[in-house]
């Protein structure tokens, strides 16, 4: 009988997370919670296409869901496109 290879032990619910640092807390993000964070602290206002081209992510708005269940105060406003759509722009205010 063969066994199971079983999966190296995980210390925790944060292994392989990263720690950032905002407005004096610490949170514990995912890579691509990381990669949108670190985007929208550079500045600016992003629509979740502009977050898909940057980086490459099927959907952006899940990513800042979970930002925002885990403190980061993630802004947002609605904007009419020429074509006469709606879309909303993403940003942080106040980055430090």
């Amino acid at each position: 009988m063969k066994q199971k290879r079983q999966a190296p032990d995980v210390r925790g619910r944060r292994a392989g997370a990263y720690q950032a640092l905002h407005k004096g807390n610490y949170f514990s993000l995912g890579y691509h919670q990381l990669r949108v964070y670190n985007l929208l602290l550079r500045g600016g206002s992003y629509s979740a296409a502009d977050i898909s081209i940057a980086l490459g992510l099927s959907d952006p708005r899940s990513v800042i869901r979970g930002l925002r269940k885990k403190g980061v105060n993630i802004s947002d406003k609605w904007c009419n496109s020429e074509h006469g759509g709606r879309f909303k722009r993403y940003f942080i205010h106040d980055a430090i």
